[in-house]
């Protein structure tokens, strides 16, 4: 049998009855010793509400460091697939509601114990604390890690070891170089036109040194590595993964076939119609990816995405995902994925794959230093675009306000929402009467010049959309959460403490404006004291870690649902919105809702029908992707 190219062990809490003959190493100061991981053959299942695992792929942070998989490892995984597939096809048999796989991806420059902490966490989160997420016990939680690594700058010697031959002498050369050139300043002969030459020589020795010196700290910074292996390893061992998941919850069905019949002619091809035919009954798969972690998702996306199917051929992307799963929820939180991402054009390379999703999210700060400093520099040499401002990413993308009251935060397009999405009129006719659109509201900083460092995407990308301005893009699919003014308590769910008093949890939360060269320089010093994580800090505060788990696992009319406290009132979708809206500007939170989410948990309309809407409108454009 082929060695699967990930591990897999069991999340389980250290008090759970199935692992008390096992034994736990000492408890560690900063780590989540409330949830354990073990192997999957060691206990029987764990009885946790959510199941949850840890998937890991076992490609080598670096070449030299491959192995041979180990036959109790490969075990494991093997056993640890078939238990997964086990509980959704438990659930799918025996629950009214369809059953959900929910699957967690980190980010860049990310070692093991600190992904495993935050898989833990959300472990513990959605079956101990959060009542209204482990009140659902129809889902299963993965946690997944690609071979990323961290940033060490002891990592130097190994870096100058690596140096092809030439580059090393160049950089050697350049060091040799600057001594002497040194040297020379002390002697008569520097005010010669021989030791001008000479001067002039060293100087063009020490720019190749200084060349090299840069592509070391490149390497140093682990991007580019990390890029590598989110893409060749990380990408392709996780789609692995959900094929065979697909796989044998197809092998169930066959199975319970032969036995129900066992004079069958074929019990595989009647699975294989049985889930074909049961869209409602699909299992729906849902992503949380943070920073590179959504480069990692959708690009999986875009690899399980039929490109045969007559549906995506005809510009209708289906949701449906091999033969039992359906796309259900996208979470990006700080994405490290390109701006151009949320607009419907030839160069968007993941329009027609995000379009699939049934509920897309952006949580998104200006203020995020890790991806405006080194994903965007990264980026400059990388990314094809002639433009400073195309080469951002998706992550520092800001909601426009105007910043003079805490009443500009909330649900900013509420009011158009309902003024202008009446339930009669069409959503392409509504989009196009809206005097705002979303492309409008979201804007960029990137020049110095008080004039222009703000552009909106709608300026931004208006080459790509020149053709019809008022059209409905990929933009109009998403909501979207701008944390940049976001002040509230941080709160631990492993040790449940909460931060005596609120502050900026991702910026210093000053709500004066988009922010100045002078807040990069602060945020970037309180990044490196560790003073606020600019990046993760959506993980950390209370309101927006529930925003975001409960987004999750739950969706958006299910958040909306356990905001509407009152179980002696039918539940209104209306009221709940306005308590969300409520809770995120008193929060500095700027909601920017998705036209979508709108009429389908709001005004209640038939997804699919609403879904199917918006495409036609799309593909009436010749400038949309094909």
């Amino acid at each position: 049998m082929k060695p699967l190219p990930f591990t897999i062990e069991r999340l389980v809490f250290r008090d759970d009855p199935t692992v008390q003959h096992l034994s736990f190493e000492p408890d560690k100061a900063g780590e989540n010793n409330a949830v354990q991981l073990v192997e999957v053959l060691s206990s029987s299942p764990s009885k946790a509400t959510i199941p949850g695992y840890f998937v890991m792929s076992n490609a080598p942070p670096n070449i030299e460091d491959a192995y041979e998989s180990d036959p109790q490892d490969m075990e494991n995984a093997e056993q640890g697939l078939e238990e997964i597939a086990d509980h959704l096809y438990r659930i799918h048999q025996q629950s009214a509601t369809a059953p959900e796989l929910v699957i967690a991806v980190h980010g860049y420059n990310t070692s093991r114990g600190s992904v495993r902490n935050w898989y833990k966490d959300i472990f513990q989160y959605i079956n101990s604390y959060d009542g209204a997420i482990s009140s659902y016990a129809n889902k299963v939680f993965i946690g997944y890690r690609w071979p990323s690594e961290n940033v060490e700058p002891g990592r130097l010697k190994e870096a100058f070891s690596a140096l092809p031959p030439l580059p090393r002498d160049l950089l050697i050369g350049g060091v040799v170089g600057a001594i002497a050139l040194l040297i020379l300043q002390l002697f008569p002969v520097a005010r010669t036109w021989l030791g001008f030459v000479l001067a002039l020589g060293l100087s063009g020795l020490i720019l190749l040194g200084a060349l090299i010196l840069a592509l070391v700290i490149m390497r140093l910074i682990v991007y580019f590595r990390d890029n590598y292996r989110a893409n060749n390893f990380g990408v392709l061992d996780l789609v692995e993964m959900i094929r065979l998941l697909d796989q044998k919850l197809v092998e169930r069905r066959a199975k319970d076939i032969a036995a129900e019949n066992p004079d069958h002619p074929d019990a595989s091809a009647a699975a294989l119609n049985y889930w074909e035919e049961a869209p409602e009954g699909k299992i729906k798969l849902s992503f949380v990816g943070h920073s590179m972690g959504a480069f990692v998702v959708t690009n999986v996306v875009r690899i399980l995405s039929d490109v045969f199917d007559s549906r995506s051929i005809q510009k209708d992307p289906t949701a449906e995902i091999g033969y039992v799963f359906c796309l259900g929820r996208l979470v990006l939180a700080s994405p490290d994925i390109p701006v151009l991402t949320i607009i419907s054009s030839r160069a968007n390379f993941l329009d027609s794959s995000l379009r699939r999703f049934a509920e897309s999210y952006l949580f998104s700060s200006e203020g995020d230093i890790a991806l405006r400093i080194a994903s965007t520099t990264a980026n400059y040499i990388a990314f094809p675009s002639r433009t400073q401002a195309r080469g951002y990413r998706l992550g520092n993308v800001a909601v426009r306000s105007t910043y003079q009251s805490r009443q500009d935060y909330g649900i900013v397009n509420l009011n158009v929402l309902d003024q202008y999405f009446s339930p009669g009129i069409s959503m392409e006719d509504a989009i196009a009467q809206s005097p705002e659109k979303v492309l409008d509201w979201l804007f960029l900083t990137h020049q110095r010049s008080a004039k222009t460092r703000c552009l909106t995407l709608a300026d931004l990308f208006k080459d790509q959309t020149r053709l019809n301005k008022d059209r409905v893009t990929v933009s109009d699919f998403f909501t979207f959460f701008d944390c940049t003014d976001y002040k509230d308590v941080t709160f631990s769910v492993r040790d449940q403490q909460r931060s005596k008093t609120p502050q900026g949890i991702l910026t210093r939360a000053k709500a004066k404006g988009p922010l100045r060269w002078l807040d990069y320089l602060q945020l970037t010093l309180d990044y490196a004291f560790g003073k606020r994580d600019v990046h993760g800090g959506y993980f950390q505060g209370e309101f927006s870690q529930q925003m975001l788990y409960r987004i999750a696992f739950l969706g958006f009319t299910g958040y909306l649902k356990t905001l509407d406290s009152d179980s002696k009132l039918a539940y209104d979708p209306h009221a709940a919105l306005s308590k969300l809206h409520m809770q995120c500007r008193d929060k500095g939170v700027q909601g920017l809702l998705s036209p979508i989410r709108y009429r389908v948990d709001i005004q209640k309309h038939n997804l699919q029908e609403t879904k199917h809407e918006m495409l036609e409108a799309i593909s009436k454009d010749p400038a949309a992707t094909p």
